[in-house]
This record gives structure tokens, C-alpha cells and sequence, in this order.
């Protein structure tokens, strides 16, 4: 075998095992009438067509409730989902589910917590308002052939004691469920800024792609918009922690409908990682 064939075939196993995948976390704002033309049955094409555009190897979503789930499986070709209804561990409550490429990505393993002192069964964590759920996924990339831990989530927008509780339980459970310590992405609607305690006990332990990537942030800053498209966003509230992982880029996805409204309140979180 000559100097120049080996040289080829080192490169190309090295490529083979550093592929690039794009993740996206999005609330899609739950199905309530009273957001008249930003309701879901006005939306959720767009959704779909977003979704579809920029085509995520898999995503998060928040506060799907289960017709927009049908919605979404629908609307979609080639993609399944991971996750149950928050209320009952079935079908009933917002979703916090995680879509996949069914072409790019293997399930080894899945499951739903909660957010709460009783994590393996439907409850309300310490002075959370709702039930919150965090949904996980070991996936194996039928490119590279590797394995990582996909986990996305939706945290309680009133009980502070819960959003710092539910941050050390997410820390506590990555390690439960990643025994073989694989590269992580976490992704959710945390309710909260990075200047939060909560925020803070995730960074300190993942990396805020945000603040990680390898190019600059493009995009607005905030996330969440009140579907108030006169505003510039001040908050970001949603966010993809990662471990283990290059990031190679980071956008908050401002795209509008063509009647220049916004697909959802929250703008998507869009990542490009390399394993």
C-alpha cells in the first residue's frame, strides 16, 4: 500500500468519524384559542415547513400538547418521536418531546422523568406550578456509528426552589444514565436568564452553546417574543447545553410566516455540533 492510498484512507476514516449534526430546541407554543391568528391551526404549517427547511437531525420540543404532536408526525416525513404527556406518563398534558431523523439516527435507549422528588412517576416538583418532564434519548449516529445522550425539557415558570432542584437533578441523572460518559446535549424552554442560579449551576458543569461556539451567535439575542413582532426580544430563555461535543455554530431563528407573524412566541435554537 503506498505512502499517498494510506494518507487517503486516514482521511476519510477521519471524516467518517467527525459528523457534523444539527439539533434545534423549540417551543411551539401550546393550542389555545385565544391567540386567534397566532393559534396553532393558523401556525402549524409554518411550523412544519421551518422544520422541514432547516431539517434538525433532531429537536426538542416544548409545551406540544397531543394534537399538535399528531401535527407534527404528520407533517414530517422521516421523523418519529420520543416522549410522553406530562399529566399522566401517556398521552394527556404537553409534550416535551424529541423528534429524529429516523434515516440518520438509531433509539438505544429512551424514557421520560419528572422534574420532582418522585422523578419515575407523574408528579409536581417541590413549588412548581405544573408537572414538568424532562425526555431523554441515547441515539446512535448511523453515520459515525457513535452514541450520545439527548435530553430536552421544559422548566416551571414559577417555582424558583423547583428550577434549582430540577437543575442538580438533571446533573444527577445525566450521570445515572450515561454510564459510559457519551457526549450530552440538553435543550429546553428553562424559563429563566443565563444571570440565574439555575443557569448557572448547568454551566458551571455543560457548555452554553451560546457563549461555546466556534463562529459567532446569529440572531437576536432573546428567545421569547409574546408573538409581538414590533418588539426586539430581551430575554433568552431557551437554550442547548452540551458536553462532549464541538460546537461549530449557534442561531436563534427569526424566520416569519408570509403574513409576517411569527411561527411560534419563542424563536427556534439552532446548533451545528460535531461528534
Amino acid at each position: 500500500m503506498n505512502f499517498r492510498f494510506s494518507m487517503m484512507l486516514l482521511m476519510l476514516s477521519v471524516l467518517g468519524f467527525s459528523q457534523d449534526l444539527t439539533v434545534m430546541s423549540f417551543n411551539i407554543r401550546l393550542n389555545v384559542e385565544s391567540d386567534k391568528e397566532n393559534a396553532w391551526p393558523q401556525r402549524k404549517q409554518d411550523v412544519a415547513d421551518l422544520l422541514t427547511y432547516y431539517h434538525p437531525d433532531y429537536f426538542g420540543v416544548q409545551e406540544a400538547l397531543p394534537e399538535q404532536m399528531k401535527d407534527l408526525k404528520t407533517g414530517l416525513k422521516n421523523y418519529n418521536y420520543i416522549g410522553v404527556g406530562r399529566d399522566d406518563g401517556k398521552e394527556q398534558g404537553e409534550f416535551s418531546a424529541i423528534f429524529y431523523d429516523t434515516g440518520r439516527l438509531d433509539v438505544l435507549k429512551s424514557g421520560t422523568f419528572w422534574l420532582s422528588e418522585t422523578p419515575e412517576k407523574p408528579s409536581k416538583g417541590w413549588d412548581a406550578a405544573l408537572n414538568r418532564i424532562c425526555t431523554y434519548a441515547v441515539f446512535k449516529d448511523k453515520k459515525s456509528k457513535k452514541e450520545f445522550l439527548a435530553m430536552n425539557l421544559h422548566f416551571d415558570h414559577v417555582g424558583n426552589v423547583a428550577r434549582v432542584k430540577s437543575s442538580e437533578l438533571i446533573l444527577k441523572k445525566i450521570k445515572e444514565l450515561n454510564p459510559k460518559n457519551l457526549p450530552v446535549t440538553l435543550s429546553g424552554d428553562f424559563n429563566l436568564t443565563d444571570d440565574s442560579e439555575p443557569i448557572k449551576i448547568l454551566s458551571k458543569n455543560m457548555k452554553d452553546t451560546f457563549y461555546h461556539s466556534e463562529t459567532k451567535h446569529y440572531g437576536p439575542v432573546g428567545t421569547f417574543t409574546a408573538f409581538n413582532v414590533n418588539e426586539i426580544p430581551k430575554d433568552r430563555i431557551d437554550y442547548i447545553f452540551t458536553k462532549g461535543f464541538t460546537i461549530r455554530s449557534h442561531r436563534h431563528i427569526n424566520d416569519r410566516r408570509e403574513n409576517l407573524l411569527y411561527p411560534s412566541d419563542h424563536f427556534p435554537v439552532i446548533v451545528n455540533l460535531s461528534l
